[in-house]
Protein backbone atom coordinates (compact mmCIF):
# COMPACT_ATOMS: atom_id res chain seq x y z
CA UNK A 1 0.00 0.00 0.00
CA UNK A 2 1.52 3.73 -1.02
CA UNK A 3 1.32 5.52 2.38
CA UNK A 4 2.20 9.06 2.80
CA UNK A 5 2.07 11.43 5.94
CA UNK A 6 1.02 14.55 6.88
CA UNK A 7 2.08 16.84 9.98
CA UNK A 8 -1.34 17.53 11.51
CA UNK A 9 -2.22 20.82 11.98
CA UNK A 10 -6.08 22.30 13.21
CA UNK A 11 -6.59 22.62 9.51
CA UNK A 12 -5.88 18.56 8.95
CA UNK A 13 -7.32 17.70 12.22
CA UNK A 14 -11.44 16.49 11.41
CA UNK A 15 -10.10 13.58 9.08
CA UNK A 16 -8.03 12.15 11.55
CA UNK A 17 -10.23 12.63 14.64
CA UNK A 18 -11.45 9.42 14.85
CA UNK A 19 -7.55 8.38 15.66
CA UNK A 20 -6.47 10.87 18.34
CA UNK A 21 -7.00 11.24 21.70
CA UNK A 22 -9.70 14.28 22.55
CA UNK A 23 -6.64 15.57 24.69
CA UNK A 24 -4.01 15.23 21.74
CA UNK A 25 -6.80 16.53 19.35
CA UNK A 26 -7.50 19.52 21.70
CA UNK A 27 -3.90 20.24 21.62
CA UNK A 28 -3.58 20.15 18.19
CA UNK A 29 -6.61 22.48 17.86
CA UNK A 30 -4.60 25.23 20.45
CA UNK A 31 -1.38 24.96 18.19
CA UNK A 32 0.33 23.40 21.07
CA UNK A 33 4.57 23.50 20.38
CA UNK A 34 4.99 20.47 22.70
CA UNK A 35 3.32 18.00 20.18
CA UNK A 36 3.84 16.53 16.96
CA UNK A 37 1.37 14.23 15.23
CA UNK A 38 1.56 12.83 12.39
CA UNK A 39 -1.20 10.94 9.76
CA UNK A 40 -0.64 8.58 7.85
CA UNK A 41 -3.17 8.64 4.64
CA UNK A 42 -3.58 6.80 1.48
CA UNK A 43 -4.90 8.35 -1.74
CA UNK A 44 -7.96 10.41 0.08
CA UNK A 45 -8.50 7.56 2.78
CA UNK A 46 -6.91 8.32 6.38
CA UNK A 47 -5.49 5.28 7.73
CA UNK A 48 -4.21 6.60 11.20
CA UNK A 49 -2.41 8.88 13.34
CA UNK A 50 0.61 9.28 15.45
CA UNK A 51 1.60 11.81 18.49
CA UNK A 52 4.08 12.59 20.64
CA UNK A 53 4.74 15.00 23.40
CA UNK A 54 7.74 16.74 23.58
CA UNK A 55 9.55 17.32 27.14
CA UNK A 56 12.40 20.18 28.13
CA UNK A 57 14.78 17.63 28.51
CA UNK A 58 15.19 16.25 24.76
CA UNK A 59 13.35 13.44 24.87
CA UNK A 60 9.54 12.23 23.54
CA UNK A 61 6.28 10.39 25.26
CA UNK A 62 4.14 8.43 22.92
CA UNK A 63 0.65 9.96 23.33
CA UNK A 64 -1.47 8.32 20.64
CA UNK A 65 -0.68 5.09 17.94
CA UNK A 66 -3.86 4.38 16.18
CA UNK A 67 -4.83 2.97 12.66
CA UNK A 68 -8.15 2.40 11.18
CA UNK A 69 -9.49 -0.74 11.61
CA UNK A 70 -9.45 -1.58 7.89
CA UNK A 71 -6.30 -1.08 7.43
CA UNK A 72 -4.62 -3.24 9.91
CA UNK A 73 -2.33 -5.64 9.19
CA UNK A 74 -0.53 -3.53 6.05
CA UNK A 75 2.41 -1.95 8.08
CA UNK A 76 0.75 1.61 8.72
CA UNK A 77 1.56 0.82 12.20
CA UNK A 78 5.19 0.44 11.51
CA UNK A 79 4.85 2.62 8.85
CA UNK A 80 3.74 5.68 10.61
CA UNK A 81 5.97 4.86 13.81
CA UNK A 82 9.15 5.17 11.58
CA UNK A 83 7.86 8.56 10.45
CA UNK A 84 7.25 10.11 13.68
CA UNK A 85 11.13 8.30 14.95
CA UNK A 86 12.32 10.80 11.94
CA UNK A 87 10.63 13.41 12.48
CA UNK A 88 11.77 13.59 16.10
CA UNK A 89 15.57 13.02 15.07
CA UNK A 90 15.10 16.23 12.90
CA UNK A 91 14.09 17.82 15.77
CA UNK A 92 17.23 16.93 17.75
CA UNK A 93 14.83 14.32 20.09
CA UNK A 94 16.90 11.21 20.92
CA UNK A 95 14.61 9.16 22.69
CA UNK A 96 10.82 8.12 22.51
CA UNK A 97 9.08 6.35 25.45
CA UNK A 98 5.37 4.73 24.93
CA UNK A 99 2.99 3.40 27.83
CA UNK A 100 0.28 1.58 26.87
CA UNK A 101 -2.68 -0.35 27.84
CA UNK A 102 -4.24 -3.07 25.90
CA UNK A 103 -5.08 -7.00 25.69
CA UNK A 104 -5.06 -9.88 23.47
CA UNK A 105 -4.03 -9.65 19.97
CA UNK A 106 -3.70 -5.21 20.78
CA UNK A 107 -1.30 -6.29 23.21
CA UNK A 108 0.58 -8.95 20.87
CA UNK A 109 0.63 -6.56 18.04
CA UNK A 110 2.10 -3.37 19.79
CA UNK A 111 4.71 -5.32 21.91
CA UNK A 112 5.77 -6.75 18.56
CA UNK A 113 6.05 -2.80 16.66
CA UNK A 114 7.69 -1.81 19.76
CA UNK A 115 10.39 -4.68 19.39
CA UNK A 116 10.98 -3.84 15.98
CA UNK A 117 11.35 -0.21 16.62
CA UNK A 118 14.31 -1.16 18.96
CA UNK A 119 12.44 -1.30 22.35
CA UNK A 120 11.81 -4.11 25.56
CA UNK A 121 8.20 -3.27 26.35
CA UNK A 122 8.03 -4.30 30.58
CA UNK A 123 4.80 -5.28 32.08
CA UNK A 124 4.18 -2.12 34.43
CA UNK A 125 0.75 -2.68 35.70
CA UNK A 126 -2.56 -4.75 35.24
CA UNK A 127 -5.23 -1.59 33.87
CA UNK A 128 -8.41 -2.20 34.34
CA UNK A 129 -11.90 -0.74 32.35
CA UNK A 130 -15.22 -0.24 33.97
CA UNK A 131 -18.27 0.30 32.03
CA UNK A 132 -20.52 2.99 34.46
CA UNK A 133 -23.61 0.67 33.18
CA UNK A 134 -22.64 -1.72 35.10
CA UNK A 135 -22.22 0.15 39.02
CA UNK A 136 -25.73 1.56 38.91
CA UNK A 137 -26.67 -0.91 41.95
CA UNK A 138 -23.26 -0.54 43.42
CA UNK A 139 -23.02 -0.21 47.38
CA UNK A 140 -20.44 2.30 47.21
CA UNK A 141 -21.12 3.83 44.26
CA UNK A 142 -24.33 3.40 42.67
CA UNK A 143 -25.26 6.99 44.04
CA UNK A 144 -22.59 8.74 41.98
CA UNK A 145 -24.96 7.80 38.76
CA UNK A 146 -27.93 9.59 40.61
CA UNK A 147 -29.46 12.69 41.02
CA UNK A 148 -28.97 12.38 44.60
CA UNK A 149 -25.39 12.17 44.69
CA UNK A 150 -23.85 15.12 46.57
CA UNK A 151 -20.51 16.17 47.04
CA UNK A 152 -18.67 15.65 49.96
CA UNK A 153 -17.19 18.37 52.26
CA UNK A 154 -13.92 19.21 51.16
CA UNK A 155 -13.90 17.32 47.41
CA UNK A 156 -13.43 20.32 44.88
CA UNK A 157 -12.90 19.95 41.45
CA UNK A 158 -9.41 20.99 40.26
CA UNK A 159 -10.43 24.21 38.57
CA UNK A 160 -11.38 25.83 42.16
CA UNK A 161 -7.64 25.26 43.52
CA UNK A 162 -6.61 29.14 44.13
CA UNK A 163 -3.33 30.06 42.63
CA UNK A 164 -1.16 28.83 45.98
CA UNK A 165 -2.86 25.72 46.40
CA UNK A 166 -1.80 24.98 42.71
CA UNK A 167 1.77 26.36 42.83
CA UNK A 168 2.01 24.07 46.18
CA UNK A 169 1.35 20.91 44.54
CA UNK A 170 3.72 21.76 41.38
CA UNK A 171 6.77 22.13 44.29
CA UNK A 172 5.65 19.11 46.45
CA UNK A 173 8.68 17.06 46.56
CA UNK A 174 6.08 13.80 48.15
CA UNK A 175 4.78 13.73 45.42
CA UNK A 176 6.47 11.08 42.69
CA UNK A 177 7.01 12.93 39.19
CA UNK A 178 5.12 10.81 36.82
CA UNK A 179 1.77 11.61 39.10
CA UNK A 180 2.39 15.02 39.82
CA UNK A 181 0.40 17.96 38.40
CA UNK A 182 3.26 19.51 36.22
CA UNK A 183 3.74 16.62 34.21
CA UNK A 184 -0.19 15.39 33.78
CA UNK A 185 -1.63 18.88 33.58
CA UNK A 186 -1.58 19.02 29.68
CA UNK A 187 -3.71 15.65 29.58
CA UNK A 188 -5.57 16.09 32.41
CA UNK A 189 -9.18 17.62 31.70
CA UNK A 190 -9.73 20.16 35.27
CA UNK A 191 -13.35 19.98 35.23
CA UNK A 192 -13.32 16.64 35.94
CA UNK A 193 -10.13 15.88 38.20
CA UNK A 194 -10.81 16.61 41.95
CA UNK A 195 -8.88 17.23 45.31
CA UNK A 196 -9.19 16.83 48.50
CA UNK A 197 -8.21 20.50 50.04
CA UNK A 198 -7.57 20.51 54.10
CA UNK A 199 -5.65 23.51 55.87
CA UNK A 200 -5.14 25.29 52.23
CA UNK A 201 -3.07 22.30 50.81
CA UNK A 202 -4.16 19.94 48.43
CA UNK A 203 -3.79 16.55 50.31
CA UNK A 204 -5.09 14.15 47.94
CA UNK A 205 -6.03 14.05 44.33
CA UNK A 206 -7.29 12.15 41.30
CA UNK A 207 -6.49 13.26 37.22
CA UNK A 208 -8.62 12.26 34.86
CA UNK A 209 -8.48 12.89 30.81
CA UNK A 210 -11.01 11.52 28.16
CA UNK A 211 -10.25 8.49 26.15
CA UNK A 212 -10.75 7.74 22.66
CA UNK A 213 -13.94 5.35 23.27
CA UNK A 214 -15.71 8.48 24.61
CA UNK A 215 -14.85 7.11 28.25
CA UNK A 216 -12.46 8.34 30.45
CA UNK A 217 -9.03 7.54 32.33
CA UNK A 218 -7.88 8.00 35.65
CA UNK A 219 -4.26 9.44 35.00
CA UNK A 220 -3.49 9.46 38.78
CA UNK A 221 -4.17 9.30 42.03
CA UNK A 222 -1.94 10.60 44.97
CA UNK A 223 -2.77 10.71 48.46
CA UNK A 224 -0.27 12.60 50.81
CA UNK A 225 0.51 13.08 54.65
CA UNK A 226 -2.61 14.79 56.05
CA UNK A 227 -5.34 12.48 53.90
CA UNK A 228 -7.47 10.15 55.60
CA UNK A 229 -8.63 5.84 53.98
CA UNK A 230 -11.74 7.60 53.33
CA UNK A 231 -10.51 10.18 50.75
CA UNK A 232 -9.77 7.94 47.70
CA UNK A 233 -13.34 6.55 47.63
CA UNK A 234 -15.00 9.96 48.23
CA UNK A 235 -12.75 11.50 45.38
CA UNK A 236 -13.76 8.28 43.16
CA UNK A 237 -17.78 9.42 43.91
CA UNK A 238 -16.76 12.61 42.86
CA UNK A 239 -14.95 12.12 39.76
CA UNK A 240 -17.56 9.55 38.62
CA UNK A 241 -20.89 12.11 38.84
CA UNK A 242 -18.85 14.80 37.14
CA UNK A 243 -17.86 12.36 34.49
CA UNK A 244 -21.74 11.07 34.67
CA UNK A 245 -22.89 14.35 33.76
CA UNK A 246 -20.25 15.54 31.78
CA UNK A 247 -20.70 12.62 29.34
CA UNK A 248 -24.59 13.04 29.90
CA UNK A 249 -24.78 8.77 30.49
CA UNK A 250 -22.57 5.99 30.77
CA UNK A 251 -18.98 5.36 29.93
CA UNK A 252 -16.28 3.27 29.91
CA UNK A 253 -13.46 4.15 32.46
CA UNK A 254 -9.98 2.91 32.69
CA UNK A 255 -7.67 3.11 35.73
CA UNK A 256 -4.28 1.11 36.57
CA UNK A 257 -2.93 -0.48 39.80
CA UNK A 258 0.81 0.14 39.85
CA UNK A 259 0.98 -2.05 43.05
CA UNK A 260 -0.67 -4.70 45.11
CA UNK A 261 -2.36 -2.22 47.30
CA UNK A 262 -4.46 -0.68 44.65
CA UNK A 263 -4.73 -3.59 42.71
CA UNK A 264 -6.81 -5.24 45.47
CA UNK A 265 -8.37 -1.99 46.34
CA UNK A 266 -9.41 -2.09 42.47
CA UNK A 267 -10.35 -5.72 42.65
CA UNK A 268 -12.50 -4.94 45.96
CA UNK A 269 -14.52 -1.81 44.56
CA UNK A 270 -14.93 -3.30 40.89
CA UNK A 271 -15.41 -7.08 41.69
CA UNK A 272 -16.14 -9.03 38.40
CA UNK A 273 -18.05 -6.36 36.90
CA UNK A 274 -15.03 -5.37 34.92
CA UNK A 275 -12.12 -6.57 32.05
CA UNK A 276 -8.56 -6.65 32.93
CA UNK A 277 -5.93 -5.28 30.60
CA UNK A 278 -2.20 -5.10 30.92
CA UNK A 279 -0.19 -1.94 30.74
CA UNK A 280 2.85 -1.86 29.22
CA UNK A 281 6.27 0.44 29.17
CA UNK A 282 9.25 0.81 27.38
CA UNK A 283 11.69 3.33 25.97
CA UNK A 284 14.23 3.34 22.93
CA UNK A 285 17.05 5.75 21.60
CA UNK A 286 15.67 6.94 18.22
CA UNK A 287 19.22 6.56 16.40
CA UNK A 288 18.99 2.53 17.56
CA UNK A 289 15.98 1.70 16.01
CA UNK A 290 15.54 4.38 13.09
CA UNK A 291 17.22 2.17 10.74
CA UNK A 292 14.69 -0.77 11.45
CA UNK A 293 11.61 1.08 10.96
Amino acid sequence: MEMQARVLTRQELPGFRPYLLPGTAAAIQRGDEDLLALGAVSGRHALGAVAARLTEDGEAALTDLFVDEAARRQGVGTYLLGELVQALLELGIDQLTADYALKGEDLTAMDALMTKAGAEPQFRARSFRADSRDYHDHHLLGTCFTSQYRTPEGVIPFFQLSPQELEELEEAEDIPYVLSWPLLKDRAVPDLSVATVRQREARAYLLAEESADGGFVLLAAVRREGSKGSDFLAMLRELLNRCWYWRGGDFPFYFSAINEHTERLARSLMGDRCQIYEEHVCAFLLDDGADEL
